[in-house]
């Protein structure tokens, strides 16, 4: 009976000591589990630090960069993230007929390039374009896409008129509703699409053509794989011309486009200095357009435009101004970077102003 008794309480001994060492063993999984998370969360940190100093890294490394190439310099005025080669400014009517009878008409004033005499407005075009290329060496002329009778007559004349002034042109397509919906030049076969490419075909035969870019973006439809697969599907003569241009609410197509690694020139509108700086840095080819609203004199202007130039990131991001003139033709809006009362044209690049004749 005795012997019963100390069997049963050495097993309560051995019992316990088994519980026991469970709870030490648990307790110390716990503590194990609990220092692992820790270390989960420092290294999280760390990793975390580690792609913000590779970031700083990459933006030091850009700075190197543009510190040993040709970069704009003028007075006081240094745009290291902007490139020389291309100085663009965006032009629609001449700056002695702009009207609103065109957008009246025919619902924008680009169709001034289809249905005018473009013959009737040589002089003004070319008066214009003299003043241009005093500071820029290109224009970005902004077409509709159409197939009326005068439209490629127009198209020729302004190419003739662009090689006169030394003068290259980036055509600036935004396709409308010729032949059905604007977006529908996207699908190959459609009309849209046919006409897109036939106007594309014929720039690509003028002389002082440059690139096409052709607007992308509606309120319910902007992704970049809609432009990858249209540039995909171009021709193969068509695709070193292309170039992508999206409007300022459609910005974000572009970092879609720098993911995806695209090699085509990618037109940024940009106008806030939020969306200069969130947007300008994001491709390699990329040209930001950008303009300063209703200036009153060529100094203002300057003044204006130089700060947002100033914020655009990157290296070698071409600039396009936005616009030589666009007082009365019916947009209702005043980027005007030029005006005939000035008898002057205000150069971005140099911060001075030039006599326009």
């Amino acid at each position: 009976m005795e012997v019963s008794r100390l069997v049963a309480a050495a097993s309560l001994l051995v019992a316990a000591a088994s519980l026991l060492a469970a709870a030490y063993l648990a307790a110390k999984l716990s503590s194990a589990l609990g220092e692992l998370s820790e270390l989960r969360r420092e290294l999280g940190e760390l990793e975390a630090s580690r792609r913000q100093l590779l970031e700083k890294l990459k933006e030091l490394e850009e700075a190197l960069r543009a510190a040993q190439q040709p970069a704009v310099q003028a007075g006081s005025a240094w745009y290291p993230a902007v490139s020389g080669e291309v100085r663009a400014i965006a032009y629609i009517l001449p700056s002695r007929a702009s009207t609103p009878a065109w957008r009246e008409r025919y619902g924008d004033r680009t169709y001034f390039y289809v249905y005018a005499n473009l013959s009737e407005y040589a002089e003004l075009i070319d008066e214009d374009f003299a003043a241009i290329s005093k500071v820029y060496n290109t224009v970005i002329v902004v077409v509709p896409a159409d197939d009326a009778a005068r439209f490629r007559a127009n198209l020729a004349l302004l190419d003739s008129i662009a090689r006169k002034r030394g003068l290259r042109i980036l055509w600036a397509v935004f396709p409308k509703w010729k032949y059905g919906r604007e977006e529908d030049y996207l699908a190959p076969g459609t009309p849209m699409n046919r006409l897109v490419l036939d106007v594309m075909r014929y720039l690509a035969g003028l002389n002082s053509t440059w690139k096409v870019a052709v607007w992308y973006g509606w309120s319910n439809r902007a992704n970049a794989d809609d432009v990858v697969s249209f540039y995909e599907s171009l021709p193969g003569d068509l695709k070193p011309l292309y170039a992508c241009w999206l409007d300022q609410p459609y910005a974000e197509v572009a970092r879609g486009l720098a993911q995806k690694g695209v090699d085509f020139l990618v037109v940024t509108e940009l106008y806030s200095e939020a969306a200069i700086s969130a947007y300008s840095g994001l491709l390699k080819r990329q040209m930001v357009v950008t303009g300063y609203y209703g200036a009153r004199s060529p100094e203002e202007w300057l003044s204006g435009i130089s700060k947002k130039i100033s914020l655009i990131r990157g290296v070698g991001r071409y600039l396009g101004i936005w616009i030589f003139y666009d007082i009365n033709d019916g947009h209702g809006e005043e980027y005007a970077a030029y005006s005939p009362e000035w008898r002057a044209v205000p150069d971005p690049y140099k911060l001075e102003v030039k006599p326009a004749s």
